[in-house]
C-alpha cells in the first residue's frame, strides 16, 4: 500500500469537512477523485502530503523515507527557482545533480592515478550505482521529452520561468510532477491548461505508466480514458467504486434506486405507525400507542436521496418559433486589426434545433466568431444573417447578462414581472435552484451557479438561437450535467464553443473545426469524428489510444483479453495427381507438385488462458449472485413474519436487506462485466 486514509475526520472551525473518510491507494491503480466544488477533494490530497493533520483517524503518507518517489501537481504551485524552464523541471532532482558532480570529481581523481586509486574507484562505483538508481543518465532527456509533449519547443527550454504566462507555468509544474512521481502521482486538475494534443499525450502517459496515479478532475471524458477506480466525496463522506467514470455512474444510479426504495418503505412504515398512534393514543390501546411513539422517536431516519444525478427530462419550448434556418454565414471570417484568423467560410446554414460544436486550439478564433455573430465585433469578411423570427442570446464566460443587485429569484422574475411566483420557482427548479438557493444574491453564487442562472435568463427571455462560449468552465460535474440537460432540452438552435469532449459528445450533432487557417464543417457528433476533432492524433495511435483504459487495463488485468491472431486461413492443399497418371505432353514432364497438408491454425495460448480466467470469473460471479439471492429471499420471509411494532428488530432486518440488495446489485454488475469480457475473449 502506497498511502491511505483510515476513518479520517477533519474540521475547519465549526465546519465538518471530512467525516469518516477511508481510502487506500495500492500499486498499479489509477484513481479518479470526484465530487462537488468544496467537497474536500484537494483537502484529501493535503492530508496525504502532510500539509494538514486529521482531527481523528490515521493517515499513512507516501513519504520519501518509505522509499516512495512521489510527484504532486496543483494549480497554485509556484516555481522553486528563478532559472530556466528546463532547470525548474529538474529542480527536484538535487540529489542527482550532487551525484553527477561527485562522479565528475572522482573521474578527475582517477585520472591522476594516486595511491588511493582503489578507494576512489570503489567510491565511484557506489556513486554511479546511486546515480543509475535515480535514473540520472536519462532524466534530462525525459524532462525535455515531457516538456515538448506539454507544448514547449526546444527554444523554450532556456526561457526564464518568470517570463512565462500562468498557464505555461502550470504546465512546467505538471512536467516536474510527472518526472518526480515514478511511484505515485497526485494530480489536482491537471487538464485545465492543456490543449488537445497535450491532453491526449497525458491520457496516453497515464495509461502506460508504471506509477500509481490519483487525479482530481471534472473532465469526465478524461476520467473515462484513464481511471480504473473512482473515489467520490459527497457531503464529507467517501465511497470507492471499481471502474471508470461511466461505470461509476451506472453503479451510483443503482444505489440511488435502492436507497429511494428503502426511503419510501420507511416513510410508509412511519405513516402507518403515526396513524396507529393517532387512533389509539387516548383509547384502550394507549400503552401500545405510546410504545410505538417511543420507537418512532428513536428511529434513525433514512435521508431522502439526492436526486441531482438523476436525469430529469424537461424541455424549453420556443417562445417564438423560428423559421427552418436559424443562421446563415456567408463568406465569413473573423480576426483582429483587420487580419483574418482563417480563410473565409463560404456558406454555412444552422437549422432550427441544430446543436453545432465549434472546436480547435486556443487562439484560432472560436470565441471571436461568436462575438462577431452577436455583433459585438465586426467580421473581417462576409456577414451573418439571422433567420426568420430568430431571437439571439449570447452566453459569455463573464455572464454579463446578470444584474449583481438581484437575487436568483429577482433575476428571473425581472424578465416577466407579471409571472406568478410558483411559475418562476418551477422554472428555476429546472436549473437546480431550489429552496433557499432562490434567495441567494447573484454576487454570492459560485461560477457554476452563475453560469446556470445566465443561461436560465436567456431562455426565459425567449431566445431561440443560443451562442454558448465555454458554458461548463469552472463547473463541478453535477453542474456540467445540468448544463448538458439544459442544452439538450432547448428546442431552438445552439452553437457551442467548448473543450469539454464529454459535453461535445453528448449534445453536438454537427461540428465546425477551426485549424491551421481553415474553418471546416462536418455533420455528426464527436464520436463520429474523434480523430478529426483531436487534430488527427489517433491516426497512428493504435487501439489503446481509443480504449477507455488502454494499456493499464491489461497491466491490472481488468480488461478483456485480445482476440485471435487475425491471420487468414491457410490456402487449401492442392489435390495430388493420381499415381497411375501417365505423362502425355512436355508439360507433364515437370516435377509433380508435392501434396501439402493443411496447416492447422496456431494455438493462441494467451487467448486460451484468458478464456479460462474469464470462465472462472463468470462461474464465481454466478455463484455469488445465487448466494445473495437466496439470502435475500430468506431475509424477506423472516421480515414478512415479524411484528412491525418491534421496530428495533425490524429496523435491523431492514438495514440487512438494504446491504444485501446493494451487494446483489454489485454482484449482478460484476457478473455482467465478466460475461461481457468472456464473450469478447472468445471472439
Amino acid at each position: 500500500m502506497l498511502a491511505s486514509l483510515n476513518h479520517v475526520d477533519l474540521r475547519f472551525g465549526p465546519q465538518e469537512v471530512l467525516k469518516d473518510v477511508t481510502w487506500a491507494i495500492q500499486e498499479g491503480e489509477c484513481w479518479g477523485v470526484i465530487g462537488r466544488n468544496g467537497a474536500g477533494k484537494s483537502t484529501v490530497f493535503k492530508l496525504l502530503l502532510g500539509e494538514l493533520e486529521a482531527d481523528s483517524g490515521t493517515v499513512v503518507k507516501p513519504t520519501k523515507e518509505r522509499g516512495i518517489r512521489m510527484g504532486h501537481y496543483a494549480q497554485d504551485l509556484v516555481p522553486e527557482t528563478r532559472g530556466s524552464v528546463l532547470e525548474e523541471a529538474l529542480a527536484a532532482f538535487g540529489d542527482v545533480e550532487k551525484l553527477q558532480h561527485e562522479m565528475r570529481e572522482l573521474e578527475h581523481r582517477m585520472g591522476e592515478a594516486g595511491s588511493d586509486l582503489d578507494e576512489v574507484m570503489a567510491r565511484y562505483q557506489k556513486v554511479t550505482e546511486a546515480f543509475e538508481h535515480l535514473d540520472g543518465f536519462t532524466i534530462r532527456a525525459r524532462a525535455e521529452s515531457i516538456l515538448q509533449a506539454l507544448g514547449f519547443g526546444s527554444a523554450d527550454f532556456e526561457r526564464p520561468v518568470e517570463t512565462l504566462s500562468g498557464g505555461q507555468k502550470s504546465r512546467v509544474m505538471l512536467a516536474k510532477a510527472i518526472l518526480q512521481g515514478q511511484d505515485l502521482l497526485l494530480l489536482d486538475e491537471p487538464t485545465n491548461h492543456l490543449d488537445l494534443p497535450s491532453l491526449r499525450w497525458l491520457e496516453s502517459f497515464i495509461q502506460d505508466t508504471d506509477a500509481t496515479v490519483a487525479v482530481i478532475s471534472h473532465d469526465r471524458y478524461f476520467l473515462d480514458k484513464i481511471a480504473t477506480e473512482i473515489l467520490e466525496l459527497e457531503l464529507g463522506r467517501s465511497r470507492a467504486y471499481d471502474g471508470n467514470y461511466s461505470e461509476f455512474m451506472e453503479k451510483k444510479e443503482q444505489e440511488l434506486e435502492l436507497l429511494e426504495r428503502h426511503y419510501e418503505q420507511q416513510q410508509a412504515y412511519i405513516k402507518n405507525q403515526e396513524e396507529y398512534i393517532r387512533r389509539n393514543i387516548a383509547g384502550q390501546n394507549t400503552k401500545q400507542a405510546r410504545g410505538r411513539r417511543t420507537h418512532l422517536a428513536k428511529l434513525e431516519r433514512i435521508q431522502k436521496p439526492l436526486r441531482d444525478r438523476r436525469k430529469v427530462k424537461f424541455s424549453f419550448p420556443e417562445t417564438q418559433r423560428s423559421g427552418d434556418v436559424a443562421l446563415v454565414l456567408e463568406n465569413a471570417s473573423v480576426g483582429w486589426n483587420g487580419k483574418a484568423l482563417y480563410a473565409p467560410l463560404e456558406q454555412l446554414q444552422i437549422k432550427r434545433g441544430q446543436k453545432m460544436g465549434i472546436v480547435g486550439l486556443n487562439g484560432t478564433g472560436k470565441s471571436t466568431l461568436l462575438k462577431a455573430i452577436s455583433e459585438e465585433i465586426p467580421f473581417i469578411t462576409g456577414w451573418a444573417r439571422l433567420g426568420s423570427q430568430v431571437k439571439l442570446g449570447y452566453f459569455d464566460q463573464h455572464h454579463k447578462n446578470l444584474d449583481p443587485r438581484n437575487t436568483v429569484f429577482q433575476q428571473i422574475h425581472a424578465v416577466n414581472p407579471q409571472a406568478l411566483k410558483q411559475d418562476v420557482l418551477g422554472f428555476l427548479a429546472k436549473f437546480q435552484f431550489r429552496g433557499d438557493d432562490v434567495d441567494k444574491p447573484v454576487t454570492a453564487l459560485s461560477g457554476g451557479e452563475r453560469a446556470r442562472l445566465s443561461i436560465a435568463t436567456l431562455i426565459r427571455q425567449g431566445v431561440n438561437l443560443l451562442l454558448l462560449d465555454e458554458p461548463t468552465n469552472h463547473m463541478d460535474i453535477p453542474s456540467m450535467e445540468a448544463m448538458e440537460d439544459t442544452i439538450l432540452s432547448f428546442t431552438g438552435a445552439a452553437i457551442v464553443v467548448t473543450h469539454d469532449r464529454y459535453l461535445l459528445g453528448r449534445v453536438a450533432d454537427s461540428l465546425l473545426r477551426i485549424h491551421e487557417g481553415r474553418a471546416e464543417f462536418r455533420e455528426g457528433g464527436y464520436e463520429d469524428h474523434q480523430a478529426w476533432v483531436d487534430l488527427d492524433l489517433s491516426a497512428d495511435g493504435g487501439s489503446d489510444s481509443e480504449s477507455p483504459k488502454g494499456e493499464r487495463e491489461r497491466r491490472t488485468g481488468r480488461g478483456a483479453s485480445g482476440g485471435g491472431s487475425g491471420s487468414p486461413d491457410p490456402e487449401p492443399a492442392r489435390k495430388p495427381a493420381s499415381p497411375q497418371a501417365k505423362p502425355s505432353s512436355a508439360a507433364n514432364l515437370q516435377r509433380p507438385v508435392k501434396p501439402q497438408a493443411q496447416t492447422p491454425k496456431p494455438i493462441d495460448k494467451d487467448k486460451q488462458r484468458a478464456i479460462k480466467r474469464f470462465e472462472k470469473h463468470v462461474t464465481e460471479a454466478e455463484a455469488r449472485v445465487a448466494e445473495l439471492e437466496a439470502k435475500l429471499a430468506g431475509l424477506q420471509k423472516e421480515m414478512a413474519a415479524m411484528d412491525p411494532a418491534d421496530w428495533q428488530a425490524f429496523s435491523a432486518k431492514l438495514d440487512a436487506q438494504k446491504t444485501l440488495e446493494a451487494d446483489l446489485a454489485y454482484a449482478m454488475s460484476d457478473w455482467e462485466a465478466a460475461q461481457g469480457a468472456l464473450e469478447e475473449a472468445q471472439r
